[in-house]
C-alpha cells in the first residue's frame, strides 16, 4: 500500500471517530475484519465493529478531537500513531490518548486493527 492510500484509510478512521459515524468507520475494514481495543472483547466483522462502535464512540464519548502525529508502511501493514482527546461520559472524565494502531490491509482496506494505548484520565 502507498502511503497516500494509507494516510487516506487513516484520515477517514480520524473522521469516522470525530463524527462518531459507525457507517463511516465500516468503509476502511473488511467484511470479516478483526478489531482488537486491549480493554474490550474482540470485535469481529462488520457488525462487531459497529457494535462496538455504537456502544462505546457514541455511547460513551463525546467532543472528540484526532489528530494524526506519524505514519509507517511496510509490506501489507500500517501504522499509525496519533493524538485522541475525549469526554468519557460514562465516567465523566477527559480523556487524553497517545494511541498506537496496527492495521494489516487486504484488497485496500483494513483487515485487522490492534490497539496500544496510554491515556490521561482528569476528572470534569
Amino acid at each position: 500500500m502507498k502511503r497516500d492510500e494509507a494516510k487516506k484509510l487513516i484520515d477517514i478512521y480520524g473522521e469516522a471517530w470525530v463524527k462518531q459515524d459507525p457507517d463511516l468507520i465500516l468503509t476502511v475494514f473488511t467484511l470479516d475484519a478483526i478489531y482488537n481495543d486491549p480493554k474490550e472483547p474482540e470485535s469481529l466483522g462488520h457488525n462487531g465493529i459497529k457494535s462496538y462502535w455504537i456502544k462505546k464512540v457514541v455511547g460513551e464519548q463525546k467532543d472528540i478531537k484526532f489528530k494524526l502525529l506519524n505514519l509507517w508502511i511496510d509490506k501489507d501493514e500500517v501504522i499509525a500513531e496519533w493524538d485522541a482527546e475525549f469526554i468519557d461520559t460514562k465516567r465523566n472524565l477527559l480523556i487524553k490518548m497517545r494511541e498506537v494502531g496496527i492495521f494489516t490491509i487486504r484488497d485496500g482496506k483494513f483487515s485487522s486493527l490492534r490497539e496500544y494505548y496510554k491515556t490521561i484520565k482528569t476528572p470534569l
